[in-house]
C-alpha cells in the first residue's frame, strides 16, 4: 500500500490477514486487512481497509453511504511477489453514525460454490447518536406477516450499548432469547411475530444522563392483489405431442402474500408439474410467479386451464384455453363473395381472406404476380390481412395471398381482384379557369366540350340553367335561376337550339376518358351549361357561362361622326345588361353640364346610354369616358374616347375670278 495512504490515519490491523494465508500463497477468497467480524471506530476518524485477493474485486458498503460520497476513497493497485495479485485501499474520512454497518470485499466474478466475499461489520462509535438511524418524530412503518420473522431494526453505533424495546403505550418488552432476541448489528429481532408486536414501538437507551428513543410502527401485511396475468393467449394451439408451459403473473401490494392453484383437465392424473418463486421489492409490490408445465401434450390436455390466486378474503382467478391438433393443417376461403371494390383517395383498405391453419403459417402476399410489401411502401402486412394506406387507381390488380409451412412442405394460395373506382374527374377544370362569364356574339354557332374520366365510366348529361337580370350573387354572380334547370338532349329548343350531343371514347395519357361535346346552333339566350358526370362513387360538373351580346367584348364605345364646330356630338357606350351595371359617361371638365342631353335604351341583351352635346365648340375637344361596374368581379371599368371638333370651312376664291368681275363690270360701264 502506498506510504501517503497511511498519513495522518488510523491503520486497523493492516497487517493482519486471514489465518492460513500469507503474501506469497495462492488466496481463494479475498482478504480483509481486519480481523474478525466486527470493528470500533470514533466519530470522526479515519476508517482504512484493505481488501488483497488473486483477481479484481469490488467493495459493498452500507445503505446509508454513497460510493459517490467526497469522504470515501478507493484505489485499486497490484501487490503481491511480482505483482500478480489485487489490492485496493477503502479510506473513509471523518465518520459518523450513519457509516455504521457491513463492508464487504468481494471478487467481481467467483468460481460456483466458492465463497464469495470477506466481510467486517464497523461500529461508528458517536456517544451524542447511539442509534444509527433516528425516527423521532415520524416513526419508520415496518411490515409484518403473524408468524413470520420481524426486525425492529435501531441498530446502535456501538456493540456495547444497552437498549430497551417498549410498547407505546405499555411496559417494555424484555428479549428472552427465544421470542425477542437483541442483535446490536440487526437490532431486535422477533422470530415468529403475534399481533402482540402490532403498534408503535420505541427503542430507547441512556448516554451520559442523556435519554434517546427512535420510533417504529408495525403495520400487517393486507390482501391486495393489483393485477393477474397468463403468459399465454386467450387461445393456445399445440400439435399432439408438444410441450404447454403457462405462467401465470400475479402483482400484490408488497405487504401481501397470495397462495396460488391450477385446475386443468390433466389434473387429476397429474399430467402438469407446477413451480413457484416470488420476486420480493421493499417499496414497490411484490411479483409472484407459478408455472404449469404439461410434457408432450395428448387428446386429454385439450380444454380449460385456470390459474386462482388467493390472499385472505381476495379470490382472482384467470384462465386460457387449450386445443390439441392431430396434424398441421392450412384452410384458406374468401371472406366475401361480392367483387372487392375500393374508392380512390380512401385513408386504407384491408384485403382479408378467412384463413383457420396450424401452426401459425408463414404469410406472403402478391401483387401482380411480385412482392407487395416491396412494390410499394404504402402496402403493409398484418397478420393474414394486407392493407392499402391512401388508396390509389395504381392499387387496383389481382392479389394473391400465399399461406405456407415450409417444414411440412404445407402451403396454399388464393388470389382476388381488386378493383379500385374512381370518382370523376373533368379534365377541363383541371387545366383552364374563367375569370368572368364567356361572352359570345349573337347568332353565333358555338361547340363546348366535356372531357370526362372515372371507373366505373361515368355517365355525362348536360344541363341548362336559364339567367334572368336581377344581378343577384347566385351561382356564378351575374344571374338567378327563375325558371329551374333543364336536361338537354339533341334538337332542344330550350334557351338555345342545340344541333348536336356527341361523344368520343379514347386514350389519352393512359387513361381510357370519354370527350362529350355539345354544339349551339345559334346563340341567343344566356345562361349556363353544365356539363355533369357521375359514377356510383361521386359526380364532377363543369359550368359554362354563356352570355349572349350583341356588343363586342360586351363593352364598346361608338361615334356617330367627328363633328364640327356648331354641329352636334354624339356618342353611345353600350354594356352587355348581364354583365354590367351603373353605366355612367365621364365628361372632359370643358364641357359645360347644361350643354349636354344624356338618353338610355334598354335592348335584350345590352343597355345603350347616348351622350347628345349641340352646338359644339372647339372647347367639346378632349377625351370623353364611359364607366361601368362588372357584376362578376365587381370591379369598374372605363372605355375612353378622344374627341377633336373641327373648326368651320373657309371657302378661298382664286385671283383671277376677281379680275373677270372686274373686267365685265368695266365694259358694262
Amino acid at each position: 500500500m502506498p506510504r501517503q495512504l497511511l498519513s495522518g490515519t488510523v491503520l486497523l490491523g493492516a497487517a493482519l490477514l486471514l489465518a492460513g494465508s500469507t503474501a506469497g500463497s495462492k488466496i481463494d477468497i479475498s482478504e480483509l486487512s481486519i480481523n474478525g467480524t466486527q470493528h470500533v471506530v470514533q466519530a470522526g476518524q479515519t476508517l482504512n481497509l484493505t481488501c488483497r485477493g488473486e483477481m479484481v474485486h469490488s467493495w459493498s458498503l452500507p445503505e446509508t453511504l454513497s460510493k459517490d460520497s467526497k469522504r470515501l476513497k478507493v484505489i485499486k493497485y497490484a501487490c503481491g511477489r511480482n505483482g500478480k495479485q489485487s489490492c485496493s485501499s477503502l479510506t473513509l474520512s471523518r465518520t459518523q453514525a450513519s457509516d455504521t454497518g457491513s463492508y464487504s470485499c468481494k471478487y467481481m466474478t467467483s468460481p460456483a460454490k466458492k465463497k464469495k466475499q470477506s466481510t467486517v461489520y464497523v461500529f461508528i462509535n458517536d456517544t451524542s447518536n447511539p442509534f444509527v438511524e433516528m425516527h423521532s418524530d415520524i416513526p419508520k412503518v415496518i411490515h409484518m406477516t403473524v408468524g413470520r420473522e420481524m426486525i425492529i431494526p435501531c441498530r446502535v453505533t456501538a456493540p456495547n450499548i444497552a437498549v430497551t424495546l417498549k410498547k407505546i403505550p405499555g411496559a417494555a418488552l424484555i428479549p428472552d432469547g427465544k421470542t425477542i432476541i437483541w442483535d446490536s448489528m440487526k437490532g431486535f429481532r422477533i422470530p415468529k411475530a403475534t399481533y402482540e408486536f402490532i403498534g408503535l414501538l420505541s427503542c430507547e437507551t441512556a448516554i451520559g444522563g442523556h435519554k434517546y428513543s427512535t420510533k417504529y410502527l408495525t403495520h400487517r401485511e393486507t390482501n391486495t392483489i393489483f393485477d393477474i396475468q397468463l403468459s399465454t393467449p386467450r387461445l393456445v394451439k399445440l400439435l399432439k405431442g408438444d410441450s404447454l408451459a403457462i405462467n401465470c403473473t400475479v402483482t400484490a401490494a408488497w405487504n401481501t402474500r397470495v397462495q396460488m392453484t391450477w385446475t386443468y383437465p390433466g389434473e387429476a392424473r397429474k399430467r402438469g408439474s407446477v413451480m413457484q418463486r416470488i420476486n420480493r421489492r421493499n417499496t414497490e409490490p411484490n411479483i409472484f410467479y407459478s408455472i404449469l408445465v404439461v410434457d408432450k401434450v395428448r387428446d386429454i390436455d385439450q380444454g380449460r386451464y385456470t390459474c386462482h390466486v388467493k390472499s385472505g378474503p381476495s379470490i382472482r382467478a384467470v384462465n386460457t384455453t387449450v386445443i390439441v391438433y392431430d396434424k398441421m393443417f392450412i384452410n384458406l376461403k374468401r371472406r366475401r363473395k361480392t367483387a372487392l371494390e375500393a374508392v380512390a383517395g380512401r385513408k386504407s383498405y384491408r384485403l382479408s381472406m378467412k384463413v383457420k391453419a396450424f401452426p401459425s403459417p408463414e404469410v406472403i402476399w402478391l401483387k401482380d404476380g411480385l412482392p407487395a410489401a416491396e412494390k410499394c411502401a404504402r402496402y403493409m402486412v398484418k397478420d393474414y390481412s394486407l392493407i392499402i394506406k391512401d388508396v390509389a387507381e395504381e392499387d387496383a390488380g389481382n392479389y394473391t395471398i400465399i399461406l405456407s409451412i415450409r417444414q411440412w412442405n404445407l402451403s396454399k394460395n388464393l388470389t382476388v381482384t381488386l378493383t379500385v373506382n374512381v370518382k370523376p374527374q373533368i379534365y377541363e377544370n383541371a387545366v383552364s379557369s374563367f375569370p368572368d362569364p364567356n361572352l359570345y356574339l349573337l347568332s353565333s354557332k358555338q361547340v363546348l366540350t366535356c372531357t370526362v374520366y372515372g371507373v366505373p365510366q361515368p355517365k355525362i348529361i348536360w344541363m341548362w340553367y336559364p339567367c334572368s337580370q336581377n344581378h343577384s350573387k347566385a351561382r356564378n354572380g351575374f344571374c338567378s335561376y327563375t325558371s329551374g334547370s333543364f336536361i338537354l338532349k339533341p334538337g332542344s329548343n330550350i334557351g338555345n337550339r342545340i344541333q348536336s350531343i356527341t361523344e368520343r371514347t379514347a386514350v389519352i395519357e393512359g387513361k381510357n376518358k370519354t370527350a362529350s361535346t355539345l354544339v349551339v346552333a345559334e346563340a341567343k339566350s344566356s345562361g349556363i351549361y353544365s356539363c355533369v358526370a357521375s359514377n356510383k362513387v361521386g359526380k364532377a360538373e363543369r359550368n359554362v357561362s354563356f352570355i349572349v351580346t350583341d356588343v363586342p367584348s360586351g363593352f364598346h364605345i361608338s361615334l356617330e361622326k367627328m363633328p364640327i364646330e356648331g354641329e352636334n356630338l354624339v356618342l353611345s357606350c353600350s354594356a352587355n345588361k348581364f354583365l354590367y351595371k351603373d353605366i355612367t359617361w365621364i365628361l372632359p371638365r370643358t364641357v359645360n353640364n347644361q350643354t349636354k342631353a344624356r338618353r338610355s335604351h334598354n335592348k335584350e341583351y345590352s343597355i345603350t346610354r347616348t351622350l347628345t352635346i349641340k352646338n359644339v365648340s372647339l372647347a367639346h375637344s378632349g377625351t370623353y369616358a364611359c364607366r361601368a361596374r362588372n357584376v362578376y368581379t365587381g370591379k369598374e371599368v372605363l372605355q375612353k374616347k378622344d374627341v377633336t371638333i373641327r373648326g368651320p370651312e373657309v371657302v378661298h376664291i382664286p385671283p383671277w375670278v376677281g379680275r373677270r368681275r372686274n373686267s365685265k363690270q368695266n365694259r358694262n360701264a
